[in-house]
C-alpha cells in the first residue's frame, strides 16, 4: 500500500497540473475573446463610417450645391459672396473629412499604410526606406500594425521636420517587431520614452498601447538627443485570429 505522504504528494501534483491546465485554457479563452471583441469593434466602426458617409455625405453634398447657387446669385454683394465662400469651404472640408473617415475604416491595413507612408514622404520631399520580412499578417494584426504606421507618420508630419524615415517589420524569437523612425524631431536634453510613449506624442500613442496590448504586445516611443524619434511595437507571432 502506498505511503500516505506519497499519496498526498501525488494528489497535490495532480491538483497543480489541473490548475495549470485550467489557467492555460482560461488564458487562451481570454485572448480569443479579446480578438473577437476587436473584430466586433472594427465591424461596428466600418458600419458607422458607411452610414455617416451615406447620410451625412448626402446632406453635405446638398448644402454644397445650394451654397454654390447662392454664391452665383450674390454677384452684386462682395461681402455676402466672401461670407458664402467661407461657408462653402467649411462644407467642402467637412465632406472631405467624411470621405476620409469612411475610406480609413475600409482600408486600414499594414501594407496599405506602408504604401501611404511612402507616398506622403515623397510628397514632402523626404526619403522613406521600408523593410518587411513577413509575407502575410492575420487581419487583426495587420490592422493594429497599420494603425502604428499611421500614427508614426502623423507624428512625423506634425512634430518633425522630417527628411529621412524608415519602417521595418522583422520577426525574432516568436515575436514581430515594427519600428518606425524619423529624423528632424525636436531634440531632447536627455533620451526619454515609455511603454506608451512620450508626452509630445499625445493620446495617439496611448491608444496604440491599448490596441496592440489586446494582441499581447507592447508599444514604446522614444525621442533622442540626436533629433531621431522611434516608435516601436512588438506582438507575438502566434496570436490567434
Amino acid at each position: 500500500m502506498p505511503h500516505p505522504a506519497y499519496l498526498v504528494g501525488a494528489v497535490g501534483t495532480g491538483i497543480l497540473l489541473v490548475s495549470l491546465g485550467v489557467t492555460l485554457v482560461l488564458a487562451l479563452r481570454i485572448r480569443r475573446l479579446h480578438a473577437e471583441r476587436e473584430r466586433v469593434l472594427s465591424r461596428a466602426y466600418e458600419r458607422f463610417a458607411r452610414d455617416m458617409h451615406d447620410i451625412v455625405g448626402h446632406w453635405l453634398w446638398l448644402a454644397s450645391i445650394k451654397g454654390e447657387l447662392a454664391h452665383r446669385k450674390a454677384n452684386g454683394d462682395a461681402r455676402l459672396r466672401e461670407e458664402l465662400e467661407e461657408v462653402l469651404q467649411a462644407v467642402r472640408q467637412a465632406a472631405h473629412a467624411v470621405r476620409n473617415v469612411s475610406e480609413a475604416a475600409r482600408r486600414l491595413s499594414f501594407s496599405g499604410e506602408v504604401t501611404r507612408a511612402r507616398t506622403l514622404m515623397e510628397g514632402f520631399g523626404a526619403y522613406c526606406s521600408v523593410r518587411v520580412d513577413v509575407d502575410e499578417l492575420p487581419e487583426v494584426m495587420s490592422t493594429a500594425l497599420g494603425a502604428v504606421v499611421r500614427e508614426g507618420v502623423t507624428n512625423m508630419l506634425r512634430h518633425s521636420r522630417v527628411k529621412r524615415c524608415a519602417i521595418e517589420l522583422v520577426e525574432y524569437d516568436g515575436r514581430l517587431r515594427l519600428t518606425v523612425v524619423n529624423d528632424g524631431a525636436p531634440r531632447q536634453e536627455t533620451p526619454s520614452g515609455g511603454a506608451f510613449g512620450t508626452a509630445s506624442t499625445g493620446n495617439g500613442v496611448d491608444n496604440l498601447g491599448h490596441r496592440v496590448g489586446e494582441l499581447g504586445g507592447t508599444v514604446r516611443a522614444v525621442g533622442g538627443t540626436d533629433g531621431w524619434f522611434t516608435l516601436m511595437a512588438e506582438v507575438p507571432t502566434n496570436f490567434p485570429e
